[in-house]
């Protein structure tokens, strides 16, 4: 294509400096479609961007930005705008488009107008940053560093969405068993002191998750990062090395006292324990008189949590068929409102029970509800029940019956059903208890 030196310069300096200073007398603009170049030499010779389309409009920011004309730079944005950012019916897809846009400008121009533009924008129209960011770090292995960054630039304040997502990649994909080079590059780049003084108890949650993660590990570049977004949560400011020989100190001191005796006591890795406790620890007493370790269930009474969240633990000495336990969460919304959810187990026989997850309210037959996987077929059973922000799982004498994974359903459900998944991510404020069972059923009492 063959254009007028002269006013190609007129517009861009960098053009200027190329033709005049440098003698060139061509460039090479291979990396840009034609529909693109065309729009971007129109604007120079008119002054107007009448070509610019949504398709082209990345090549044509590009170039005005490479090539400094800064007339050019305004008008990008302005279309950016008014034209990029018209989501119609907050489409996901429309809204993926201009995100990327912002992603790639701020990764390769270093350009942060219109990463800017598109946060203010989504959170004007209502756009549930949490959804959002779930489902664009989905398949969290492959994404590029840069749709990390951008991740971190929508959610902001809101680190916890960070947290949640990380927390479920570590635990579903990568099953507990180590870090991978995404991981470890989120660790790096979370706002540690931001999402501490926000999210304190999830900050809690997820230093003593990933810490649980490093004691496995031999690699020194994983301590290093590990330690680095820890140091100013371990107590005494422990290194991981430390925790590692308190651990395998306290597992032999464990495996001694013999403590996998289900018949009277049971176990329980807690990820919300303190840090140093990072390790299996008994959780009731040797005894199954109620004014000690156990006292019966008041049913419709209500419990207040704890700071680390939901953790329950239940017993039951016998079975009574098609008896059930009912647990109804009161979960935390915006601006001080509530959500609600309820979780119900029924028992069939002594090795078959029955769960139901649903929103609070009337649950359907329970003859559609699917069963808990490998339930022990013992007369006792020792139950532990937890709820973080991202999974529910039922631990039965040592079993695990039931990991569901909330974050899971949030990515893979249609859109009218995004919220109700996302609200059972949710912090919870307080459960409301309910059972039919009639006298077999015994709850750890709290000291």
């Amino acid at each position: 294509m063959r254009t007028n030196s002269m006013i190609m310069s007129l517009n861009s300096p960098v053009i200027e400096n190329l033709t005049t200073d440098l003698a060139q007398t061509s460039l090479d603009m291979e990396e840009f479609t034609r529909p693109a170049v065309d729009c971007f030499v129109e604007a120079m010779y008119t002054g107007e961007v009448d070509k610019l389309e949504k398709d082209i409009f990345e090549d044509v920011n590009k170039m005005a930005h490479v090539f400094d004309v800064s007339w050019l730079t305004k008008r990008c944005l302005k279309f950016y705008k008014s034209d990029i950012m018209n989501f119609e019916d907050d489409s996901y897809e429309d809204i993926l488009f201009a995100c990327e846009i912002a992603s790639k400008a701020h990764y390769h121009l270093n350009q942060t107008k219109l990463v800017n533009c598109f946060v203010k924008t989504i959170a004007a129209r209502g756009v549930d940053k949490g959804i959002f960011v779930t489902r664009y770090l989905a398949g969290f292995a492959s994404v590029p560093k840069r749709k990390i960054d951008m991740a971190l630039m929508i959610a902001r304040d809101s680190l916890d969405i960070i947290g949640n997502c990380l927390m479920a990649y570590l635990s579903f994909v990568l099953e507990c068993k180590s870090f991978d080079e995404n991981s470890l590059y989120l660790l790096q780049k979370l706002n540690t002191q931001n999402f501490r003084n926000t999210f304190p108890v999830k900050f809690k949650q997820l230093t003593n998750f990933v810490v649980s993660l490093s004691l496995q590990s031999d690699c020194a570049e994983e301590t290093a990062i590990v330690e680095n977004f820890v140091k100013d949560n371990v107590q005494a400011n422990e290194s991981i090395n430390d925790l590692k020989e308190k651990q395998e100190s306290a597992v032999k001191t464990l495996e001694s006292k013999d403590t996998y005796n289900y018949g009277a006591d049971y176990c329980n890795i807690d990820l919300n324990a303190e840090t140093e406790n990072l390790t299996h620890k008994t959780s009731a007493t040797n005894t199954d008189d109620p004014q000690l370790g156990w006292i019966m269930p008041i049913s419709s009474s209500s419990s207040s949590l704890s700071e680390d969240g939901f953790l329950l633990r239940l017993k039951t000495t016998g079975y009574e068929r098609e008896k059930k336990i009912r647990f109804d969460f009161i979960l935390s919304g915006v601006g001080g409102s509530e959500h609600r959810r309820c979780f119900i187990m029924e028992c069939r026989t002594l090795d078959l029970w029955r769960y139901y997850i649903s929103r609070y309210g009337s649950p359907l037959e329970s003859a559609s509800w699917p069963y808990l996987e490998n339930v022990p077929s013992v007369q006792v059973k020792h139950w532990t029940i937890t709820k973080t922000s991202v999974n529910l799982t039922v631990v039965c004498n040592g079993v695990t019956v039931l990991n569901f994974n909330f974050l899971s359903k949030i990515m893979n459900s249609k859109a009218d059903e995004r919220q109700f998944w996302f609200n059972w991510s949710k912090s919870c404020v307080s459960i409301k208890f309910e059972a039919t069972f009639e006298k077999s059923l015994l709850l750890e009492k709290r000291r």
